[in-house]
């Protein structure tokens, strides 16, 4: 009777996920790693999800306003103690706490010891031994400075790094990078210790390319080193351990046009964003897939951009100019569909801000 009672559980809990799957979510195994696959032209839900949905909880910080402190941000990384804002064009990297004071400039752009000649493409913030790691986006160094910004140390790869993407696990330092024809690796771990190479992956050929002309994207937000990179459909971890290429997303299209697309993880699903048709979200357990839009329901329900730029490292983090903000937040007001308890919430926010001010920073972690 017992085995019967189990035999019956299971095949309802087959029926119930079966019922759930929308027909665009399939796996498959690929050198024994699970790949997902989300079939684009099967997707056809549409709809809205609360940012509450995704993340634990939502706070918005105010940047300190100095002279120094200003900057115009690329992409922000956020720690349990730090905000780093690496810029767009020639400024340097910029460290504040998480309270919103500024604490430094974390080197500088130049040629001498400890600079940057170029736009910074990666960075990497250690709260555990105080250090942050910062990568050019064409060179052979990782440099490595300490929280109050002063340059410390630079790792030194045997061979130049395209659009470089870096990961810390414990004393390892992985880097995955840009394959241009004739390189010998696409990805590098180093002993942070000592600088040394341990171990180095050969580039796929299908991987190698002639020029800039791509871009490398990753997120940061499951302790695997997962990376997208333009030359290929398909978001991969990089297995430290085995020094090896794991895919484990991707999607697939009947069109002969080829959409431009960034993949973005989270702890239980897969968001993809398809230019010219939007933000995809895929949930590989209940094996659906549905056009999305966020709102950030703690804050009046405003649109949320949810984009590479805005999940990284565990959190969600969306840096913008006081005045844009008040401009998002008077739009929002005059809706039609703004209930009182959103005006509320969003009037508040509104009566903290200046427009004179330096920029916000939403800040929440993810599920």
């Amino acid at each position: 009777m017992k085995t019967k009672m189990i035999a019956l559980v299971f095949v309802f809990m087959c029926i119930n996920v079966s019922a759930q799957s929308d027909g665009s979510v399939s796996e498959s195994l690929v050198n024994g790693t699970k790949l997902t696959v989300c079939s684009l032209d099967k997707v056809k839900k549409t709809k809205t999800i609360p940012l509450s949905e995704l993340v634990e909880d939502c706070a918005v910080v105010q940047l300190e306003y100095s002279e120094e402190a200003l900057f115009n941000p690329w992409f922000t990384t956020v720690t349990e103690k730090y905000i780093g804002v690496r810029q767009q064009g020639n400024g340097a990297y910029k460290l504040f706490s998480r309270s919103g004071k500024f604490l430094c400039d974390v080197g500088a752009m130049g040629n001498g010891p400890g600079e940057y000649a170029m736009i910074l493409y990666d960075d990497l913030i250690d709260d555990k031994n105080e250090l942050i790691y910062l990568v050019p986006m064409a060179g052979n160094k990782v440099l490595v400075y300490n929280t109050s910004g002063k340059f410390v140390k630079e790792i030194t790869a045997p061979q130049k790094l395209n659009k470089p993407k870096l990961h810390l696990d414990k004393d390892i330092l992985s880097v995955v990078h840009m394959a241009f024809n004739g390189d010998k690796a696409i990805a590098l771990q180093f002993d942070v210790k000592n600088g040394q190479v341990v171990k180095n992956l050969a580039p796929p050929a299908h991987f190698l390319v002639g020029d800039f002309n791509g871009e490398i994207f990753n997120t940061h937000n499951t302790p695997a080193f997962d990376f997208c990179h333009t030359n290929s459909d398909t978001l991969y971890h990089y297995n430290i351990n085995k020094n090896a290429m794991e895919p484990v997303f991707t999607m697939t299209y009947s069109s002969s046009e080829k959409p431009y697309k960034q993949y973005m993880e989270l702890k239980n699903r897969y968001i993809t964003n398809v230019f010219g048709k939007g933000l995809v979200m895929t949930d590989p357990q209940a094996k659906t897939s549905s056009y999305i839009t966020v709102v950030n329901d703690f804050f009046g329900n405003m649109k949320a951009p949810f984009y590479v730029v805005h999940i990284r490292n565990g959190y969600y983090v969306y840096n913008l100019e006081s005045a844009q903000l008040m401009e998002e937040i008077e739009k929002r007001l005059g809706e039609s569909g703004c209930s009182n308890q959103d005006k509320e919430k969003l009037k508040k926010l509104l009566s903290t801000l200046d427009e004179d001010n330096n920029n916000v920073v939403f800040i929440g972690k993810l599920k």
